[in-house]
C-alpha cells in the first residue's frame, strides 16, 4: 500500500477555516475519509450536479403520466357586420 501525507493549517482568525476546522472536529467518523470526500466533491462537483440534477427530474417524473388530447380546429364564424367589413376590404384592396 503506498500512503502519501499531508498536513493541513487551519486559521482560526478566518470565517472558512473556523468553519471547516469545526466540521471536522464535530464528526464522529474517519477525518481522512471525510477530507478525501470533500477534495473529490469539489473537483467533481460539475459532473455530480448533471447526475443529481437527471436523478431529480427522473423521480419527479416516475409516476407521472401524460395524455395528450387532439382536439379539432375550431372555425371561427363572422358575424354580419364582419363580413360586410371583409367584403368592403375585399373591394378596396381588389380582390
Amino acid at each position: 500500500m503506498k500512503l502519501k501525507r499531508m498536513s493541513l493549517r487551519f486559521n482560526l482568525e478566518n470565517e472558512n477555516d473556523r468553519k471547516a476546522w469545526k466540521h471536522l472536529q464535530d464528526l464522529s467518523g474517519s477525518k481522512n475519509k471525510a477530507v478525501i470526500s470533500a477534495i473529490n466533491g469539489y473537483f467533481e462537483k460539475d459532473n455530480n450536479l448533471e447526475e443529481v440534477i437527471r436523478e431529480t427530474i427522473k423521480e419527479c417524473l416516475r409516476d407521472m403520466s401524460v395524455v395528450q388530447i387532439q382536439t379539432e380546429p375550431t372555425t371561427e364564424r363572422l358575424s354580419e357586420e364582419e363580413n360586410e367589413l371583409m367584403d368592403s376590404l375585399n373591394m378596396f384592396l381588389g380582390g
